[in-house]
C-alpha cells in the first residue's frame, strides 16, 4: 500500500469516511469457483514439473520485465495442469505481485493492467489456500468470513495469506479509498495471523505491514504513529537491508508526520545501498531504488 498524500489531506479524508465507508468495491473470492477434482497421469506430472522449473528459472531474472512476465506465465500454465498445487499457486501470487509492483506501476499507460494484476494475484493466493486446506475451503464456501475461517490453518499457510493480503491491499488502494477501508479489518486480521505464526516471513514482512497499517489509518480507525514506527523498527532490526522497509518509512510515516529529515535519511539509505547486498532480493531492492528516486524528485510537493 502506498500514499503520496500530504499530512493535511488526511484531515479531509477523515471527514469523508462516514460518507464513503459503505461504498467501496467488492470482489468474489476464488474459493467460490474451486471445486474440481484432479487426477494427473505421468505425462501431465512431468509437464507440470517442467513448467515449474522454467518458472523458477525465469524468476531468478525477474528484474527484467520479460523474465518476470515469463515466470508468471509458466506458473499459470503449471496450475492449469494441476489446480491442486498450492505451492505453485502461492508462487504465482508472489510473481504477480512483483510484476505489478516493480514493472507495471512505473507505466501510467498500463494503470488498468497494474490494478487487474494485483486482483489476479489475490485470486491466485486464494486458490492456494483452497488447495492446501479442504477444511478452509469448506468454511469459506459456507459463507464464513476469512478472518474466522483461518483458524483451521497453520504456519504453512502464511506465504499464501501474506501474498493475498499484499495483492489485495494494493488492488484496494488502486480501486478507491472506500474500497481500502472496506477491506482494512479483514487484511489486518490476516496479517495478525501471519505475525503470530511466522513473523519472519518475507524479511519480517508482517511487522512491515503493520508499520504501514498504523501509519496509513486515520487515528479514529486504528492509526497510531508510535505503533507504526515500532513495527517498522522491528522489521529493520532483523533485516536492515530489505530496502522496501526504508521506502515505506519515508512514504507512509515521514510524509504524514511532515518529517523531511527522516524522509531524506531513509531514501538516501535506499539509494546508497548496493541492491545486491542480499542477492536473493536484488531485484526487489533495485525496484525500491526506482521508487526512492521518484519520491526524492517529488519531495518539494510532498512537504
Amino acid at each position: 500500500m502506498t500514499s503520496s498524500l500530504k499530512f493535511g489531506q488526511w484531515i479531509a479524508f477523515g471527514c469523508m469516511v462516514a460518507v464513503v465507508a459503505g461504498c467501496g468495491s467488492t470482489r468474489e473470492g476464488a474459493w467460490e469457483t474451486s471445486s474440481e477434482t484432479v487426477v494427473l497421469d505421468e505425462s501431465a506430472k512431468a509437464q507440470e514439473a517442467q513448467l515449474v522449473a522454467e518458472a523458477k528459472a525465469a524468476w531468478l531474472k525477474r528484474g527484467d520485465e520479460a523474465q518476470s512476465l515469463a515466470a508468471v506465465e509458466k506458473w499459470k500454465q503449471a496450475v492449469a495442469i494441476n489446480p491442486k498445487n498450492a505451492e505453485a499457486w502461492t508462487d504465482l501470487s508472489h510473481a504477480l505481485f512483483f510484476y505489478a509492483d516493480c514493472h507495471l506501476r512505473f507505466d501510467e499507460s498500463r494503470a488498468d493492467l497494474h490494478k487487474a494484476t494485483h486482483e489476479e494475484g489475490t485470486r491466485a493466493a486464494e486458490r492456494a489456500l483452497v488447495a492446501m486446506s479442504p477444511a478452509f475451503a469448506q468454511r469459506m464456501n459456507n459463507g464464513e468470513l476469512i478472518e474466522e475461517a483461518i483458524e483451521v490453518l497453520d504456519a504453512s499457510a502464511v506465504p499464501a495469506l501474506y501474498w493475498r493480503s499484499s495483492n489485495l491491499g494494493r488492488w484496494a488502494t488502486l480501486e478507491s479509498f472506500a474500497t481500502l477501508l472496506s477491506y482494512k479489518d479483514e487484511v489486518r486480521a490476516i496479517m495478525e495471523f501471519c505475525l503470530d505464526n511466522d513473523p519472519s516471513y518475507w524479511y519480517q514482512g508482517p511487522d512491515r505491514y503493520f508499520g504501514i497499517f498504523y501509519a496509513k489509518a486515520p487515528g479514529f480507525s486504528g492509526g497510531d504513529m508510535t505503533k507504526s514506527m515500532e513495527h517498522f523498527q522491528a522489521s529493520i532490526a532483523v533485516h536492515p537491508n530489505y530496502l522496501g522497509t526504508h521506502t515505506f518509512i519515508a512514504e507512509e510515516w515521514a510524509i504524514k508526520e511532515a518529517d523531511r529529515a527522516l524522509f531524506d535519511q531513509e531514501l538516501s539509505y535506499v539509494l546508497n545501498t548496493d541492491p545486491n547486498v542480499i542477492p536473493a532480493i536484488s531485484a526487489e531492492n533495485a525496484c525500491e531504488q526506482r521508487k526512492a528516486k521518484i519520491l526524492m524528485a517529488d519531495a518539494d510537493d510532498l512537504f
